[in-house]
């Protein structure tokens, strides 16, 4: 009778493993295209590294969360692109970025730094660019797509400026951000 048993329960469980392969079946195919280009642009004439200086600007002015100052504005100017296409900066998210807030963590050493402070890029159009993580809805739509003219040169503008968490305090503000052209 035991022996029975087992064999009843093995067969059961056989058979159930059988019918589980049913219940996970695919329910759709996901096909990624992409497209790896050959036209690249010379940033900067040939010098992607660059430093936005923001002014120096007294606590005060920042004595209270959401105040701004010192908007500063920037550039990236693109050569040697193929005249007609569209390029656009990404935004990469790093260590120095608040994916809480899209803005640039103050990255001074802690007994220069000054604190509740943080600084923001913007686009032209003077709006917050949003610095999202990967997988983050809209974090590959982070700037403005421009075309480049028919010299193959186009200009990208951006601001940054400071942007205080709370009662700030006197200090340095050093911080940095990775990007990256991408084309159409």
């Amino acid at each position: 009778m035991k022996i029975m048993k087992n064999f009843v329960l093995s067969s059961i469980a056989s058979a159930a493993m059988l019918f589980c392969g049913a219940a996970l079946a695919a329910d759709g195919t996901i096909t990624v295209n992409g497209r790896v280009t050959d036209r690249t642009c010379t940033i900067n004439g040939g010098t992607p590294n660059f430093s936005v200086t923001l002014p120096t600007v007294s606590f005060n002015t920042l004595r209270e969360a959401g105040r701004t100052a010192a908007r500063t504005p920037f550039t990236i100017e693109l050569t040697n692109c193929t005249a007609g296409s569209t390029v656009a900066t990404y935004f990469e998210p790093g260590p120095a970025v608040d994916i809480n807030t899209s803005r640039l963590i103050n990255q001074a050493p802690t007994a220069s730094a000054a604190t509740n402070v943080q600084v923001q890029l913007l686009g032209s159009n003077g709006l917050q660019i949003p610095i999202k993580t990967v997988g983050t809805t809209g974090a590959q739509d982070n700037s403005q797509w421009v075309a480049v003219n028919a010299s193959g040169a186009a200009s990208m503008h951006y601001y940054t400026e400071y942007y205080a968490t709370g009662v700030t305090t006197a200090g340095s503000v050093v911080t940095n951000i990775q990007y990256t052209i991408i084309y159409q």
